[in-house]
């Protein structure tokens, strides 16, 4: 039998598109031309709700499929209560429109979008066999832009995938991968079959290694994220002046779309009676169950990011005025902390991370991070599970200036 892994729901965040007021953007000139990209830059962490809860500081951390968005080694990782040669880890969250008004979500400023319907969803899984893991990611957001003349819903569906390979070496205390990563943009309409506009797609190569000393509680992580550019591809009634400019539905399309470059470095730390990794063997199983539950896990994490030129940001695209976005490299650390309360029923996370701004003259953000999760029953779920499973609920919240997220989850409890 695979080991049965835990699923969750990713945060709740306050996002979505589009209705743009009179004061959006309203100093900023008017798209004319296609000459300028869009930077696809995300600055709130959108994630599982442990991730969310220890303020995306997971790199050093990077288990499950959630580990997969941080650093590639993760495929490779064994969590503490992995003991099959033949493993797996499968994850599905959605994030769903809220009430919440005045989100400033690109952090640029302007709380100028009203935020209706935005939808966030990431799924993936991996497989692991021995000291190998494959897996793949897929994070899919799509907005809504309005009406075009014709009164056709335009709508904009931007994806990033993720596909990975990694192994574990010297006896297990250093995992490495590499993988590939992609980003699509997609305007279509509601209109049916065939209503794709404009499409862009771009890859890249991505690498990360996590070291998991045997005889310390910590754990060091590097990844290296190289930059994505999409090139444009018009796919419906499409209008291109001498110039080269393309519109669609009365939008100037970009030429190109940016996934800035980025470089990730973190250290986790554990206190307490319980080990941060064990050695792989035989009685892996039987040294899981006889672990001890005290332990204060200390994480932290810096993430830079490269810059994009000639770009402006999504909210820019859609109100089709000029702000320049990302013309200089950002810094983004973040820190987190976990620990058990209440030894095999309570955990508890807090952290903190700066949310950099990609824009002009915009200052960074602080954001505050919080998370339980809580031990509730056993369940075999009609006997598809061992009977001893025991299942849990698990919640989180961001909050920052013009800013408020929050998310649920269920799973198995480990």
């Amino acid at each position: 039998m695979l080991s049965t892994r835990s699923s969750s729901i990713a945060p709740i965040a306050v996002v979505a598109v589009l209705a743009t007021s009179p004061v959006a953007l309203a100093d900023n000139p008017p798209l004319t031309s296609s000459n300028y990209a869009i930077d696809v830059f995300q600055g709130p962490v959108l994630a599982p709700v442990r991730m969310t809860g220890l303020a995306g500081a997971y790199a050093p951390i990077a288990e499950g499929v959630e580990g997969m968005g941080v650093n590639t080694a993760a495929p490779a990782l064994r969590s503490l209560y992995s003991t099959k040669h033949v493993d797996y880890d499968l994850s599905l969250g959605f994030t769903f429109p809220s009430s919440v008004g005045n989100t400033d979500f690109d952090n640029n400023g302007s709380v100028g979008f009203t935020y209706k319907d935005f939808v966030f969803t990431q799924l993936g899984g991996l497989v692991q066999w021995g000291p190998w893991g494959v897996g793949g990611l897929a994070s899919l957001q799509a907005y809504t832009l309005g009406q075009d003349a014709n009164g056709q819903m335009l709508l904009l569906h931007a994806s990033r995938f993720q596909l990975q390979v990694a192994r574990s070496l010297l006896d297990g205390e250093l995992a490495v991968g590499v993988g590939l990563r992609a980003v699509s943009l997609v305007i279509d309409s509601d209109a049916g079959i065939d209503s794709e506009l404009a499409t862009m797609i771009g890859a890249s190569a991505e690498a990360g290694a996590v070291w998991t000393p045997l005889a310390l509680p910590l754990r060091a992580a590097l990844s290296f994220r190289a930059p994505v550019h999409g090139r444009l591809d018009p796919s419906g009634p499409a209008t291109t002046d001498d110039a080269g400019n393309v519109r669609v539905a009365n939008l100037y399309l970009p030429s190109s779309i940016r996934l800035p470059w980025e470089i990730e470095a973190g250290l986790a730390y554990q206190f307490g009676s319980r080990p941060l990794q064990l050695p792989w063997g035989p009685d892996r199983a039987e040294q899981f169950k006889a672990l001890p539950r005290t332990k204060l896990l200390l994480t932290g994490s810096v993430l830079i990011s490269g810059a994009a030129s000639n770009a402006i940001g999504f909210e820019s695209f859609m109100s089709q005025q000029i702000e320049h976005s990302g013309r200089h490299v950002v810094v983004s650390p973040r820190v987190g902390a976990e620990i058990e309360p209440i030894e095999n029923r309570l955990q508890v996370r807090a952290g903190s991370y700066l949310e950099p701004s990609r824009f002009e003259h915009i200052g960074p953000r602080v954001h505050g991070t919080a998370g339980a999760e809580v031990r509730l029953f056993r369940w075999s779920v009609f006997g598809l599970t061992s009977p001893e499973t025991s299942w849990r609920i698990s919640g989180c919240i961001d909050v920052s200036h013009l800013y408020f997220g929050w998310g649920v989850g269920v799973g198995t409890w480990h």
